[in-house]
């Protein structure tokens, strides 16, 4: 006999699945554990002192509702108005059993007009973003990027700027 071979077919097959069992206790066939959403970033502090901060601490929030599936946690963020276009956002994800991870990785503020208790900001956004399952916390897209140009009307309301509407142009496809 040369060489190692088994010497009948069930030997063989008793290799295979061995084999195989060694891979999957090694972690082989198991997801890696970057296929399950992390622990949320909750943002520190809500700065809103003015227009430029508030659009900052807005989109912090923002995501990290989005992030928790919870519209409540970013309303000291705005007006209840731009609440109400937040808190659809989040209920849509929910209904399709889903919510986003998403991180501003880029925030360029254009121009600031401010008239009074008024304030206007354009601004260029770049972020990334994944959507994950509520139910197993697993990632079920891809890491995606998208680009947008925005406008942001921010009120002044007292001595705090809150976000009042948001328009967002999208400068690259979004899923």
């Amino acid at each position: 006999m040369t060489g190692m071979r088994p010497r009948s077919p069930l030997i063989h097959a008793i290799v295979v699945v061995l084999l195989a069992a060694m891979f999957a206790v090694a972690g082989c066939s198991a997801p890696a554990p970057t296929d399950l959403v992390g622990e949320p970033q909750i943002p520190t502090g809500l700065d809103l002192t003015t227009p430029e901060a508030s659009v900052s601490t807005y989109l912090a929030w923002t995501s990290f509702a989005y992030r928790m599936a919870n519209s409540e946690v970013a309303t000291p963020a705005m007006t209840a108005e731009e609440w109400v276009g937040v808190d659809s956002y989040v209920e849509k994800n929910r209904q399709e059993g889903k919510a986003i991870e998403q991180y501003l990785t880029s925030l360029e503020i254009r121009s600031n007009t401010t008239q009074e208790s008024t304030a206007t900001i354009a601004a260029r956004e770049e972020w990334e973003y994944r959507y994950f399952s509520l139910d197993t916390l697993g990632y079920v897209s891809d890491s995606l990027a998208a680009s947008y140009e925005t406008t942001y009307t921010v009120v002044l309301v007292g001595s705090e700027w809150f976000v009042h509407d948001v328009e967002a142009r999208p400068l690259t496809p979004v899923e």
